[in-house]
């Protein structure tokens, strides 16, 4: 229980994990166990006498495991720095990219589900995504963003 406490008290007033935090960490993680891959990988070219293979991952295990560390290090400031509202704004910036993409991916997915009912198009005015249903030929379509009227195949 005394550890717990002074655990507790050490992080007061610090960052702590968030969003950002736990991204830097997994991706920092993965870049080492790149490394670790390309290790063995070198080992076994080196065993087998094939230097110029074994030379290009001994080169990529230093970049990864580098990149690896920095982002690790990265991850343990961000968790005990003390500036907390530097870091939640940091953060709400990774959150709000985050949200972008999600939204897009989402929007790919719908695409790609709907790809043999309906046509997606972008109006070559304001370039806003529209769909229409496939197979009625050639239409005349007006941007409900724009009010661009323009002719497309569908």
């Amino acid at each position: 229980m005394k550890l717990r406490n002074r655990i507790y008290q050490f992080m007061q007033g610090r960052n702590g994990v968030d969003a950002l935090a736990r991204f830097i960490n997994i991706a920092g993680l993965s870049f080492l166990l790149t490394a670790l891959l390309f290790t063995i990988l070198s080992t076994a070219f080196w065993r087998h006498g094939m230097q110029g293979p074994a030379t290009v991952f001994t080169v990529l295990h230093y970049v990864f495991y580098g990149i690896g560390l920095i982002l690790m290090i990265l991850w343990i400031f961000r968790i005990l720095s003390r500036n907390v509202a530097k870091r939640q704004a940091e953060n709400t910036r990774f959150l709000y990219s985050r949200q972008k993409i999600r939204r897009k991916c989402s929007v790919l997915k719908q695409c790609w589900k709907e790809r043999k009912t309906y046509r997606y198009f972008k109006c070559p005015n304001c370039r806003q995504q529209m769909r229409a249903p496939r197979g009625k030929g050639k239409i005349r379509v007006t941007c409900r963003n724009c009010s661009h009227i323009f002719e497309t195949k569908t």
